[in-house]
């Protein structure tokens, strides 16, 4: 049985990235992805994968923030396992073919999607890779329908669609609930892990499924808030309407020596087989 290894993860940029920098290659090497999804991936972090991950290629898509301090949400893949068809990428607004804020977002948002050819197989998917506006909740559930009608221009119905980011919401939220009416699935609660992830824990987190940690909850989020609660806001979503892509497990990879973590969110593994 052949298997493929598809990772998401928010590396928080270049965030005392000098510290960060082992764990953070050791956690990608352990997972041994063969698809990748990053977020807020910056000139920095590229820097050190193009050395310490050879074996992959790379797109980065378009960026956000200012020309100089560009933010990726790139897609990296192996090679040897998938052949890059055809690849873009838009920003989430409006007018998504240039940099533009849209909704009321607070900042630019992106997509990046490729195509590939499975090389064992022939088979092909697309992956689309993402970040969600971290504050208003109509330009997530605005920049969901923009992606699904990209997806669309792109007949990806007739094709497998994995979808990977950072959501910035909790599932059973307007923007997970509308993916799940276009088809989309979990690959986290597919795989087995129920609904006891809302469990709290008196230090206001949940040991089963939160992903975003603040470097083990110990400061304030970046954009200022105390991150309480469980928040599971990085998603391995896929559809399949061909029925090519059966799920085997999905993991939240918790890596750390505290008080180092990797970023300051999980890495999320699943594994398809094909």
């Amino acid at each position: 049985m052949s298997t493929l290894r598809v990772m998401t993860f928010n590396i928080h940029g270049t965030y005392n990235w000098e510290r960060r920098i082992t764990l953070n290659v050791a956690a990608i090497k352990r997972a041994t992805p063969d698809l990748i999804g990053f977020q807020e991936l910056q000139a920095e972090n590229l820097a050190v994968y193009k050395q310490q991950l050879p074996k992959y290629d790379y797109d980065l898509g378009p960026g956000t923030d200012d020309e100089e301090e560009y933010v990726y949400n790139a897609i990296f893949w192996k090679p040897k396992r998938l052949t890059r068809m055809a690849s873009g990428g838009f920003w989430l607004s409006e007018t998504p073919d240039s940099p533009s804020l849209g909704w009321d977002a607070l900042t630019l948002r992106t997509a990046q999607w490729a195509q590939f050819r499975i090389v064992e197989t022939g088979k092909e998917l697309v992956h689309c890779n993402t970040h969600l506006d971290h504050r208003i909740e109509r330009a997530r559930v605005e920049g969901v329908k923009l992606i699904l009608q990209r997806l669309a221009q792109l007949h990806s119905n007739d094709l497998p669609v994995i979808l990977t980011g950072d959501f910035n919401c909790n599932p059973d939220t307007a923007a997970y609930r509308l993916l799940l009416e276009n088809g989309f699935v979990d690959a986290y609660r597919f795989t087995g892990h129920a609904d006891k992830e809302y469990v709290q824990t008196d230090k206001g987190d949940s040991e089963f499924s939160n992903t975003v940690h603040a470097y083990g909850w110990t400061k304030a989020s970046s954009s200022g808030a105390k991150i309480t609660g469980s928040m599971r806001f990085d998603w391995l979503m896929f559809r399949d309407h061909t029925e090519q892509l059966h799920p085997v497990g999905c993991e939240i990879m918790r890596d750390a020596q505290p008080p180092l973590y990797p970023s300051d969110h999980y890495p999320v593994v699943a594994e398809f087989a094909l």
